[in-house]
């Protein structure tokens, strides 16, 4: 079974290597260098030949000699002249490229100029001729299902190249996301080697989901992709921009384009580099003498008024703990240190070939990462890693071929091996039983040498044993994908015209291997005997099957460019398909089919319109409601191309104001949910699946039941949009400036009703019920500009996100503040606190309301007092209402860098505000807010509980008494646990140095780059004033938040 889903790795790895070998070797031989210049040869000229990092040829660089005025332009193959002697200065500009100033020192017959890539290549080039190929594709970005001038757009689309997403080191390239792009939300809930995409959430002006991804206009796992592999990412935010993705199109888009190859010789590019993670923080446990302090003080707080309790620990046992003279009865053992690494390692190696021969052109990519866990495993205790380890090789190949002159063939090829191995008893249990393990519980070991152990954490045993004896665990995940496309020019009917055909398959398994086992730890006994905790078991051999997905696009499409006078104009209509089988569930596949079309016009790049919609379907629903139509339209003006603008405002090279608006959706019906479905229990009649016939008592009868209500009437929900904004240049786009202004409006949200009754006796089926509305502001600004050969740049981004519950499905509420329509979507609900309770006396005031459920006699002094919203002297459900934001209304970013001599730097903050969390009850990494002891003494306590209330800190504590029993009156979600978690963080820093081109080129190498760059660096939150050692972003994560320090090295040939 194995064999029929997972891929041989060596047949793989080898196969993409033979095609990389394959491709290079068509390229080998390298295109002459045709130095025949366009313009004209001055007798007595300055010339040579400018190039990128890679050596290739740059056309379209501005050179100026600032001492004579004449300026040229290089020509296809980079080369230029213009008049010019010993001591002229040269100034070599390109929009895409750092301005480069040289003084000419003669002795040279040509010169050779090497530009290095601005980190924010810039598309906002104005004048753009569209016949010009070349000048209009470095000008135009992406957009569905094609390509378009940047001057001349309408849609919301915001893009980041790669430049970018390779200076963060991650495993995913989302990571590199987050203050990039205004308007894109990006959260991290967790860490660790193999991420997949389990700990992130993204969305585009909402928070409504998940947006889809897409690479190379199909819908895939972003998981599979190396950021070396990417030519650009772009976020697809209003309804033009979305439409014609039909049921898909509300949420947004992240749209993702692979490198291609172009012309010239080839060029390979090979990195290596290296880092350190460490977790952002870790929990601060007590030492165990404090802990038994903390423990003694719980215990006597939960005893009535006057009532002396023996404390659990003695005065005699404190000692102990802190002389440590008894370290096997009396342990402090700092668990953290012992269990965990200071730091972890991760390791990728880059190695690809661009370039093109005689009509083709390739890119081929091999990338390994190699990142480890924090975990401190012995590898000689066992012949297996029990670590935590994500293994990854990623191929690619992407080749294009003119099959005639107006045929082109486009075929990617990708493959990705992955290996994510944890130990035995799982990542997520080893770091809970962290949070919930005392450094007094037991010793590490014993005196005879074996693992210490307590029946109080028997559920987790000794914790150096969980991650050296419970064996491991290991899933292997294999991703293969081809595109094939076609696109035909058919000048030969219309000029203009194209027809392009595209088939996609993708297929993904994952297969699970358990080799865990138990293992014995040992308590130590008063007597010096030991008594067995837990059993020692076989190691496991069981393999079972997980994720196996095949998903099937195709495409046909038909277009139309074609310009004559002033008039520009594009139309083009499509038809898609993607089903998606998922094996492991047996479901039927799922569907999405989309008639669509766009339609673009403009007058003399003045007078912008744009029209798109789709005919969508979505199998899951019922027949009656499986098809939909979206639409969308845009109006722009280019202000700037007005004569009056040219003539008198030469300082503003851009100026732009564009609308659009439209109809989206999006499918959220779950599966066939418009067919009624039922249960069957198992066999065994008394189990309780089924129903009782008579009054016997005997048991259940083995039956059949209903599950949920099917609801036939189950449609996409929908959003109609508004997008408002401005584009500003100034000083040839040394300052660009974009304002954007959203309204979107979602309605026909799937969710369950509110109003319902019990006599139905049956669950109730979801509905198209809610209706939610965001609006806001995006802003983004960028200053490029150099003085003489220090080029920099400033670039930030805004986004003020707000939303609204427009309406409900919710029963009538006695009072307004309980209602949440009219709220922000996702507010936070709760109790509203009035501090603790001081005295006894303030308790039992009979004016003092307490909650219904707490009787005031099992109330003390630092426990919390709530409002009476109602004044009916109850505290119940009826005085919950809003008390805090939840999600935040702020988001931003600010990039800074310059380029220097060889050196460069780039610098990212990120940070949001207006973000408020509820912090609750038992989590996976940093123990119980509500109480360090749990409900039962059997936890953990941390650093921060040294806050409680006690009567000689009543004036500064932040956190209730201390509690060993059950106290509900503190657990309650209320306004006293409400912490301001908004952030800022230093969230990537690179610096590099490239050796001067004459040095590297010595050794056949035109450029070779050393960097160092890192990842989440340093955090500022008002949370620390609460507690110090939580991570803001992600405040329940299965793996610790990771810091990243990383060093390399990069060569192109």
């Amino acid at each position: 079974m194995i064999n029929d889903y997972i891929l041989d790795k060596k047949s793989l790895v080898l196969g993409f290597v033979f095609l990389l070998l394959s491709a290079y070797s068509f390229a080998a031989n390298r295109l002459s260098q045709n130095h025949k210049a366009t313009e004209k040869i001055f007798l007595d000229s300055l010339k040579g030949t400018v190039v990128d990092n890679n050596g290739k040829p740059l056309k379209d660089v501005k050179i100026s000699n600032t001492i004579s005025g004449v300026t040229v332009f290089s020509s296809l193959n980079g080369y230029f002249a213009l008049p010019g002697t010993v001591g002229d200065k040269l100034k070599f500009e390109h929009p895409d490229f750092y301005t480069l100033e040289k003084i000419y020192k003669g002795g040279k017959s040509s010169l050779w100029i090497q530009l290095a890539g601005r980190y924010l290549p810039s598309k906002d080039v104005i004048g753009i001729d569209p016949k010009d190929s070349l000048a209009v594709d470095r000008a135009s970005v992406e957009v569905l299902h094609g390509r378009q001038l940047k001057e001349n757009q309408l849609q919301s689309v915001v893009t980041v190249n790669t430049n970018q997403l390779t200076t963060t080191p991650a495993s995913q390239f989302l990571q590199a996301l987050p203050g990039r792009i205004a308007g894109l939300n990006i959260g991290f809930t967790s860490g660790g080697p193999g991420l997949d995409g389990n700990g992130l959430n993204y969305n585009v002006r909402s928070a409504l989901g998940n947006n889809i991804v897409l690479i190379d206009g199909v819908q895939r796992p972003y998981i599979s992709i190396d950021p070396d592999q990417i030519e650009s990412v772009s976020v697809y935010k209003d309804a033009l921009a979305t439409v014609m993705f039909g049921m898909r199109s509300s949420n947004g888009i992240i749209a993702i384009t692979t490198k291609k190859g172009d012309k010239g010789a080839p060029r390979i590019s090979f990195s290596a580099q290296g880092g350190i993670e460490r977790p952002i923080t870790l929990p601060k446990s007590l030492d165990a003498a404090t802990y038994a302090m903390l423990y003694n003080e719980a215990k006597q707080n939960d005893a009535p008024a006057g009532v002396t309790l023996t404390p659990s620990y003695s005065a005699g046992d404190i000692a102990l703990y802190q002389n440590q003279t008894d370290p096997f009865r009396h342990p402090n053992v700092d668990w953290y240190n012992t269990v965990l690494r200071k730091q972890s390692y991760i390791n990728r190696y880059n190695f690809n070939v661009q370039g093109s021969g005689k009509g083709f052109r390739y890119f081929v990519d091999l990338d390994n990462l190699k990142e480890t866990g924090l975990f401190n495993t012995n590898d000689s205790l066992n012949t297996y890693n029990t670590n935590a380890q994500l293994d990854r090789y990623i191929v690619r190949s992407n080749l294009g071929v003119d099959l005639t002159k107006t045929t082109v063939m486009q075929l990617n090829l990708f493959g990705r091996i992955a290996k994510n191995n944890q130990p035995g008893g799982t990542t997520a249990t080893v770091f809970s039983s962290l949070a919930a393990t005392p450094n007094n519980a037991y010793p590490v070991f014993n005196p005879n040498g074996t693992l210490g152990g307590t029946s109080t954490y028997n559920q987790n045993q000794n914790l150096y044993g969980q991650i050296l004896q419970r064996g491991y665990q290991f899933q292997d995940s294999r991703d293969v994908s081809v595109d094939l496309q076609l696109t035909q020019r058919l000048d030969v009917f219309l000029p203009g015209l194209y027809a392009k055909i595209q088939g996609s398959y993708n297929n993904s398994t994952l297969y699970k291997t358990d080799r865990s086992k138990n293992f014995a730890s040992f308590q130590l006994n008063p007597d010096n005997s030991y008594t067995a905790v837990g059993t020692i078991t076989e190691q496991g051999t069981t393999g079972t099957p997980g994720v196996r997905s095949r998903v099937i696009y195709t495409e046909a499409d038909l277009g139309y460019e074609h310009s004559f006078e002033k008039h520009n104009l594009s139309a083009l209509v499509l038809r898609n398909e993607q089903s998606t089988m998922q094996f492991d569930t047996g479901t039927l596949p799922e569907i999405y089919t989309d008639y669509a079309a766009r339609f673009q016009y403009n007058y003399d790049q003045k007078y912008l319109f744009e029209a798109a919609g789709s005919y969508a379907g979505y199998n899951w629903f019922a027949p009656a409601n499986r098809w939909a139509p979206y639409w969308a339209l845009g109006m722009g003006w280019n202000i700037h191309n007005e004569e009056f603008v040219k003539n008198n405002l030469k300082w503003v090279s851009n100026l732009k104001i564009r609308g659009t608006y439209g109809q989206t959706g999006q499918a959220n019906a779950g599966y066939y949910t418009y067919i009624q479905t039922y249960w069957t229990p198992a066999t065994n009649t008394n189990n309780g699946d089924g129903y009782y016939f008579g009054n016997t008592g005997v048991g259940v009868t083995r039956s059949t039941g209903e599950n949920s209500l099917a609801n036939p009437d189950l449609a996409a929900e929908k959003a109609k949009k508004t997008n408002i904004a401005l584009d500003l240049g100034f000083w040839n786009n040394k300052l660009t400036i974009s304002a954007e202004y959203f309204n979107n409006r979602f309605y026909d949200l799937v969710g369950a009703p509110g109003i319902k009754t019990n006599i139905l006796g049956a669950a109730y089926p979801n509905k198209n019920l809610y209706i939610y509305n965001y609006k806001g502001t995006d802003i983004s600004l960028t200053y490029q500009d150099n003085i003489s050969n220090f080029n920099f740049f400033v670039s930030g981004n805004f986004s003020l996100v707000q939303s609204k519950v427009i309406y409900m499905d919710e029963i009538t509420r006695n009072y307004d503040y309980q209602r949440q329509t009219g709220q922000q979507v996702g507010i936070i609900y709760g109790y509203t606190a009035m501090g603790l309770f001081q005295s006894l006396a303030e308790i039992n005031d009979p004016a003092t309301a307490v909650l219904a459920a707490t009787p005031k006699s099992s109330l003390r002094p630092g426990d919390i007092r709530y409002l009476d919203r109602n004044g009916d002297g109850i505290i119940n459900d009826l005085d919950k209402g809003p008390i805090g934001s939840g999600k935040p209304t702020v988001y931003y970013g600010a990039t800074i860098g310059f380029n220097f001599k060889g050196f460069d730097f780039n610098a990212l903050l990120q940070g949001v505000m207006n973000r408020q969390t509820a912090l609750g009850g038992p989590t996976a990494q940093y123990g119980d807010f509500y109480n360090g002891f749990g409900n039962g003494g059997a936890a953990n306590a941390f650093e921060f509980n040294l806050g409680r209330w006690t009567p000689g800190t009543a004036a500064t504590a932040n956190q209730p008494r201390l509690w060993l029993g059950a106290n509900a009156n503190n657990q309650e979600v209320s306004s006293y646990w409400l912490q301001n978690t908004s952030f800022v963080r230093l969230k990537n820093v690179e610096i590099g140095y490239t050796i001067p081109a004459y040095l590297s080129k010595k050794i056949g190498v035109p450029s070779i780059r050393f960097f160092s760059n890192g990842l989440n660096l340093l955090t500022w939150s008002p949370l620390s004033k609460f507690r110090n050692d939580v991570d803001p972003e992600s405040l329940n994560p299965t793996y610790p938040m990771l810091k990243v320090f990383n060093f390399g090295i990069n060569a192109k040939f």
